[in-house]
């Protein structure tokens, strides 16, 4: 293909012909238009180039989509089918813990009534002798033995008066034994002058009569 640069090179014998200001004329503009086509077709295969780059970086990119798609359903159905499998084990094993949870709550019902069942008789046993017990208690109560008469009481009452009578003759002889301690105590004690025997004997034998005064003082207060 001629370049502009080929064009503007290209020269012509001089003779008799067509004008040569005419043919340089034409010449020049023909230069010109197709220096400007030359310019646009080159222009247009750079454009063609860089889109032909791009087709072929978008056609590099859409097969890696298109793996990535085929993988991605691979996966997904490989996914699908896992999850379709793990379901299914998941269910049967709920299943059979169900059932086990069941047989077990079974189990522990049955104990549950028999312990009731057990504690109810327990409870009935339990009432029966507290029952017998208080019907017997009720029965004790009832008899001759807690039965308290008026000659009882009267026997009682004695029973205390004698008692009494007895405490105040003891408590006398106490004190009669007392009293003969301390005058036994006076009788001995030593005198240093013959002259104050006599007013010695005087003096015991009026404490004597004191002591015997205030016993059967004592006494009274005591009747």
């Amino acid at each position: 293909m001629l370049t502009p640069v080929d064009l503007q090179g290209r020269t012509f014998k001089s003779g008799m012909g067509y004008s040569k200001a005419d043919v340089d004329s034409f010449f020049s503009t023909l230069t010109a238009d197709y220096e400007a086509l030359y310019r646009e077709n080159m222009e247009l295969k750079d454009k063609v180039g860089t889109l032909n780059e791009g087709i072929n970086h978008y056609r590099s990119i859409e097969k890696s989509l298109q793996k990535a798609l085929v993988l991605a359903e691979q996966t997904a159905e490989e996914t699908i089918s896992s999850a379709k499998t793990n379901a299914t084990v998941i269910e049967q094993e709920a299943v059979l813990k169900a059932q086990s949870i069941v047989a077990d709550a079974k189990i522990e019902l049955d104990h549950i009534h028999a312990k009731t069942v057990e504690m109810l008789q327990q409870y009935e046993r339990y009432r029966s002798q507290y029952r017998a017990l208080a019907q017997a208690q009720v029965e004790l109560l009832d008899s001759e033995s807690f039965n308290i008469e008026v000659a009882s009481l009267d026997a009682f009452s004695s029973l205390e008066q004698e008692a009494a009578q007895n405490s105040a003759a003891v408590h006398a002889k106490v004190q009669f034994q007392e009293t003969e301690e301390k005058t036994a105590a006076v009788m001995s004690e030593p005198s240093d002058e013959d002259e104050d025997e006599t007013l010695d004997d005087d003096i015991q034998i009026n404490d004597l009569a004191s002591l015997f005064a205030d016993d059967h003082s004592d006494d009274a207060q005591e009747d």
